[in-house]
Order: structure tokens, then sequence, then C-alpha cells
């Protein structure tokens, strides 16, 4: 286990002291660029995701289909895309220390649960959304629940992750 650890730490040193990562932070548009880029990519998911999200377990829109949800999604994967990529270049500037701080840890293990829910929702339940009618079926619900606290603990915890 130390092994793997010393080599996460070695690759994250080593993309810390890439030129690229240099660039990132010797720039004074790029780091604040992909900042604010990051928190719109992440308010742009989470708002969609949770909107979607709370709509299966019923806080939201009642009396309209599931279906009418499905509107927020491409809104989400374009959070998606914009908050991957920004994070990716804010992660690479201080690699080192983020890959051992549990927090940020955490947080990728948000992302991860959140992404194997996903994966497992869309083999199962929303294949059939159609059909459901006005009754969300448990394992939807149960899918959105999982969704929307995984989702929020990767974004305190990212937020947290700054700062210890």
């Amino acid at each position: 286990m130390e092994q793997e650890a010393a080599s996460a730490v070695a690759w994250a040193l080593a993309l810390e002291r890439s030129a690229f990562a240099a660039a990132i932070r010797a720039s004074i548009w790029i780091y604040p660029a992909a900042n604010v880029l990051h928190v719109l990519g992440i308010a742009l998911l989470f708002g969609s995701v949770a909107v979607f999200d709370l709509r299966l377990l019923g806080v939201n829109w009642a009396g309209r289909p599931a279906e009418a949800a499905l509107l927020a999604l491409p809104l989400a994967r374009t959070g998606l895309a914009i908050a991957l990529p920004t994070g990716f270049l804010l992660f690479s500037t201080e690699a080192s220390a983020y890959v051992v701080n549990p927090i940020f840890q955490a947080k990728f293990a948000a992302i991860v649960i959140a992404f194997l829910n996903l994966a497992l929702f869309h083999a199962g339940s929303y294949r059939r959304i159609a059909g459901w009618g006005g009754e969300v079926p448990a394992s939807a619900r149960l899918a959105a629940g999982i969704s929307v606290l995984a989702w929020l603990a990767a974004v305190v915890c990212g937020r947290f992750a700054a700062y210890v």
C-alpha cells in the first residue's frame, strides 16, 4: 500500500513540476479563468442534477411527469464538460498536495460514487422512464438520493480541500 501511495505522489509531483502546470501557475489569467469556469461548470452540473434528482424524489415539479426533468440533463452534461477539464487544470498546479489530502480524496470518492450510480441508473430504471407514468420506481428514487448526496459531498469537499 505504501508503494501505491508513493507512486501516486510521484505521478502527482511529476504533473505538478511539468511545463504545463508551470505555465498555469505563471499566467495571471489561466488559473483564475479556470477557477471561475470550474465554479460555473459545477453550478451547472449540480444545479441540473439537483433538479432532476429532486423531481425523482418527489420534492419539486409535482404533478409533472418525470420525463419533464429530462430537460435538465443537457445542462448537466455541459456543466460536466466544463468542470472536468478545468478541475484538472486546477489540480495540476498543486497535484502532490491534493493526492494526499483526505478531503480531496473524499471529493474524488464522491465523484466515483456519483458516476457508478449514474451508470447503474442508466443501465436499469432509466431505460424505462417513458413507462413510469406518474409513479417513480423505488430504484430510481434510490439512485436519485445517492446522486444528489454524492454530488453535494463532492461540491462540499471540493471547497474544503482548498483550505485543509
